[in-house]
């Protein structure tokens, strides 16, 4: 596969692009980034929910050099997603473009230890199969995939994007507490606990501690209340309680034919011949 002008610049793109579908369907998880290069992983950005703190530490730390090491990668996830909560989706996407990967110990026992956490590992490849990738994705029950070129490797990375199914054993109830900030009055300084720094104006006050952020989802610095607006819990809402499946009925089965509508109301695609 030959990505133009070059895999850098196209695998970032295409992360970027990941990144903006994946805070639009999922307004209240966080992301974080991790290099891995020279044999050793590097955490780009801690785990957050602002798209655009992500997208800038992206695009101004692009480069590869030295060799990749899949046991440190793994290692450095297993410690940060270790801390979420029996509610949270632990799940890790490696775009991988190594032939090999070169660990410090035995990479066996760390994918075992992934498994164990419950954190699920998916692996797009971006030249050819590789064993160790395919047993990772088999072991913690991630997907396994090698793009063929531009356009199939944008299709592997959205189709993370949409949330994750629960598993019933896993997903433990339990109440979260939650503040709903208000925008700060315009043409106010104030000390951002996001940045360290005054702002001018914008930005959301924390209920708890009256703390100012900058963006919405977030955790506040302070008081560590996770602090969300009501059309980001709308949004989130609607993938707790999905739509049932549909059932597949022969049209000769469906009593008062002549009252059935010819084209569904939603996406106005033909009833009669699907797909016209």
């Amino acid at each position: 596969m030959d990505l133009r002008p070059s895999r850098m610049v196209v695998v970032a793109k295409q992360v970027e692009a990941f990144i903006r579908e994946f805070f639009d369907q999922n307004p209240l998880s966080q992301i974080g980034l991790v290099v891995i290069k020279d044999g050793v992983a590097q955490c780009l950005t801690d785990l957050g929910g602002s798209p655009e703190s992500h997208i800038k530490a992206l695009m101004g730390k692009l480069g590869c050099s030295g060799e990749a090491s899949l046991q440190n990668a793994l290692e450095l996830v297993h410690e940060q997603l270790n801390q979420i909560p029996s509610y949270g989706h632990r799940e890790v996407i490696i775009l991988y473009s190594a032939l090999s990967t070169c660990d410090p110990g035995d990479v066996m026992e760390t994918i075992q230890k992934c498994k164990k956490s419950k954190i699920r590992c998916s692996v797009i490849g971006l030249s050819a199969e590789i064993y160790i990738c395919k047993y990772l994705c088999q072991e913690t029950g991630g997907l396994y995939s090698v793009a063929l070129d531009e356009a199939h490797l944008k299709d592997l990375i959205l189709e993370h994007a949409p949330p994750p199914p629960a598993i019933a054993e896993f997903a433990i109830a339990n109440l979260i507490k939650m503040g709903f900030p208000q925008r700060a009055a315009e043409g106010v300084i104030s000390i951002c606990s996001c940045h360290k720094e005054a702002k001018f104006g914008g930005g959301y006050i924390c209920p708890r501690c009256k703390a100012r952020v900058c963006e919405l989802p977030t955790e506040c610095r302070i008081c560590g209340l996770t602090l969300v607006s009501s059309p980001h819990l709308a949004r989130s809402y609607h993938h707790l309680f999905p739509v049932t499946p549909f059932d597949d009925v022969a049209p000769m089965l469906v009593p008062n034919q002549h009252r059935r509508p010819k084209s569904c109301f939603g996406c106005q695609q033909s009833l009669l011949n699907p797909g016209e």
